[in-house]
């Protein structure tokens, strides 16, 4: 147990006489099969855990013997286990910080505390930052808790689960059911006008939560003494003490107080959410919607997720029965480090099964992998409302999540003896951190930009309905190869049919009078013949409609077409479009520029581009020609590049179907030449074209993104 036998500052607290506080409580606990001693003073809910070891120890403080005679005979008793000066010295300091022990006779008892006030000894930052999160006590919630153990007992029973859970699925359908409503109304929930509702709601919904932590935990027999103020970021919200949640022997009892906040969210989301759902607009609509959002967000993003270290974490650490789990995994990794990296031996404490250190490390990598993508979206969704106080949310993210851990793992460099014990890994690591600078910000590397596009056929030729008439039949499927001149569909149109017969008729009439005329030398001989040459005309015209009705294609190609399915007998109208005949001999690449993209293109040469086309990645193709229109436009080549076909070109909400992007673009045409050798039917398929930019350091590259990043999302 002894890493160090004996401590200089062993003499202030060896001739010291102390004993365990009456009332103290011990209770046996079970942590992953281990045996721990949990001790409990109920007056200050102080708590302090041992192993047997350090408890046995424990008992053999009283104040009958001062503090060195008991180290000496617990130490000649079990020297194997008997801790070391430095060791004990900790061990009555956390005793006594918890208010588990008291010093007889009017010795000071300032030599116990000052190694732990020395250790909490924080710099101004760190005080600054403690601020930020101060608790101010203001309620004994434990006399209503008494008063209204009935109704505890009743909102926690299984009945009302059940009926809870049924409202969670009625709530959840209808949410469904409404979900664009919901994200439409959440886009302006941060409005400076909304403010104060917002954290009205916030602190309502937060205080049912503690509420909830508190009721639970008397429902199991606990007790909370303390429900007060946090100020969490200069926030005021409520907050509870559950730290008699700690005497709980059944890790189940403590999961269970460590959901109940979140029983409470739910609760209170499926509630606003139905009172959004089914109220006209209004305050009250905007008052549900807020309790609506504040909820599910608090609890799904932040409360549920066992990585951020909200109640979540807590459920996961009473599961896994690792007390501290955060702190516990964090020591694992540095164990790690020194042991792997400086070849330090390992701790006694630092030994744990492969299987808990693998679990460990992993949970401390992904925890902070999280809580940076977490912060992360934070950041940005306030700085799109504000970009100011997004900013200053974003430095103290990089102060705690970069910097600050920065200057802890360099604080050891500041001890002479740890630089002379590692001298030659710390020159191996500052030659290889410069070596690694100056990749970064010296070399040049590739640098590639990708565009979203499309690919069309080279010509493409619309086919559109000459003539009204009925589909008598469709010649061919989509997709066939047809050549030129090849019957595509037959129309048929009755009245067309009349009004040749009729006019046949007319012309045979015509002739008739002719005939007679002739017979006759009548005078009207001429105006008849005008008249035949008028209607020969009309049934020359009528007869070129009908034949028109036969659509044939105009060259060769695929015909593609789906306005035709189902069609037989159907009336379609002149002008209606039914198909296309597209030229697959050549193709082209129709990509989309965006300005923040455009540095670096102009003097890109078809030799630095290629082309994969979605269904056949592995396959680059070259490009022929390159062209790049000089003007900017909104109308997207195709609807493939539109998110309602998974692409990731933002368009106008006013008319989804007109294929309008929201921001301006230029359009790139890539000539793709023959492309007979690949897959067939490459028309209208997404795709991305790969440009070779000139070499640049990954510093300016990095840069260069942020600006472009700033420039596209905020117009800076």
């Amino acid at each position: 147990m002894a890493h160090r036998t004996f401590y200089d500052q062993w003499h202030r607290i060896a001739e010291l006489r102390v004993g365990l506080r009456p009332g103290i409580s011990i209770r046996r606990h079970s942590y992953r099969g281990e045996c721990w001693y949990v001790y409990y003073e109920a007056a200050h809910c102080g708590f302090f855990r041992a192993r047997p070891e350090t408890h046995a120890l424990v008992l053999e403080i009283g104040p009958e013997r001062t503090l060195n005679d008991i180290w000496r005979g617990y130490a000649d008793k079990s020297p194997t286990t008997a801790p070391g000066q430095q060791d004990f010295f900790d061990l009555i300091s956390a005793l006594y910080a918890a208010n588990l022990i008291y010093v007889e006779g009017g010795v000071s008892e300032t030599h116990i505390l000052e190694r732990a006030l020395g250790k909490k000894r924080k710099p101004l930052p760190a005080r600054i930052s403690e601020l930020l999160f101060f608790r101010i006590p203001l309620w004994d919630p434990e006399p209503f808790l008494k008063r209204h153990t009935t109704a505890i007992r009743v909102i926690y029973s299984w009945p009302v689960l059940w009926l809870v859970g049924l409202l969670f699925v009625w709530a959840g359908a209808v949410f469904l059911l409404n979900a664009d409503r919901a994200f439409e109304q959440s886009a302006t929930i941060l409005q400076l006008g909304n403010l104060l509702p917002l954290y009205v709601a916030i602190f309502l919904t937060h205080f049912l939560h503690e509420l909830s932590h508190a009721a639970l935990t008397k429902f199991y027999g606990g007790h909370v003494r303390t429900m007060g103020i946090m100020l969490l970021m200069l926030t005021p919200l409520p907050y509870a003490d559950l730290t008699s949640v700690w005497h709980f022997r059944d890790k189940w009892k403590r999961a269970a107080v460590g959901a109940a906040g979140m029983y409470a969210d739910l609760v209170s989301c499926a509630l606003a959410t139905l009172l959004w759902a089914y109220s006209p607009p209004g305050a009250i609509n905007e008052i549900a919607l807020n309790l609506m959002f504040v909820t599910a967000v608090y609890t799904f993003v932040f409360n549920v997720n066992p990585l951020m270290r909200f109640d979540g974490y807590y459920i996961l650490s009473d599961l896994v029965e690792i007390p501290n789990l955060h702190t516990a995994a964090k020591a694992q990794f540095n164990a790690l480090f020194r042991t792997r990296f400086l070849v330090e031996q390992e701790r006694p404490n630092d030994v744990v099964s492969p299987r808990r250190r693998a679990f460990l490390i992993g949970f401390f990598i992904a925890s902070n992998v999280y809580r940076i993508m977490v912060m992360l979206g934070i950041v940005l969704f306030v700085a799109d409302q504000y970009f100011g106080l997004g900013l200053l949310v974003a430095a103290a993210l990089a102060y705690n999540a970069f910097i600050a851990p920065v200057i802890r793992v360099l604080k050891p460099l500041k001890s002479p003896h740890f630089l002379r014990k590692h001298r030659g890994k710390l020159l191996l690591s500052s030659a290889l951190g410069a070596l690694l600078l100056i990749g970064v910000f010296v070399v040049p590397v590739p640098d590639h930009k990708r565009l979203d596009g499309v690919v069309e056929a080279g010509e493409r030729r619309r086919i559109f309905v000459p003539v009204s008439g009925r589909l008598a039949e469709t010649a061919v499927r989509s997709g066939d190869r047809v050549e030129e001149g090849q019957v595509l569909a037959q129309f048929v149109n009755s009245e067309l049919d009349l009004q040749i017969t009729g006019m046949e008729a007319r012309l045979a009439g015509a002739q008739a009078r002719k005939s007679r005329a002739i017979a006759a030398e009548a005078m009207e001989l001429a105006a008849i013949e005008e008249e035949i040459a008028t209607i020969g005309q009309s049934l020359a015209h009528l007869r070129a409609e009908r034949a028109r009705l036969t659509i044939r294609s105009p060259g060769m190609g695929i015909w593609v077409s789906d306005a035709l399915t189902g069609q037989n007998g159907n009336w379609i109208g002149r002008g209606t479009e039914i198909g296309q005949v597209l030229d697959d001999r050549s193709y082209v690449f129709q990509g989309i520029l965006r300005q923040e993209t455009a540095d670096g293109i102009g003097g890109l040469e078809p030799s630095d581009v290629a082309v994969k086309i979605e269904g056949a990645r592995a396959e680059s193709h070259s490009v022929a020609a390159l062209q790049i229109l000089p003007f900017s436009r909104r109308d997207l080549p195709s609807l493939a590049l539109s998110p309602l076909a998974g692409g990731d070109t933002a368009i106008s909400t006013e008319d989804p179907q007109d294929a309008q992007s929201v921001e301006r673009f230029f359009l790139v045409t890539a000539d793709l030449g023959s492309l007979a050798a690949g897959p067939s039917g490459l028309d209208g398929r997404s795709g991305w074209l790969r440009m070779q930019l000139s070499p640049k350091p990954l510093a300016q590259q990095g840069l260069l993104a942020v600006r472009q990043f700033f420039q596209r999302r905020y117009k800076l």
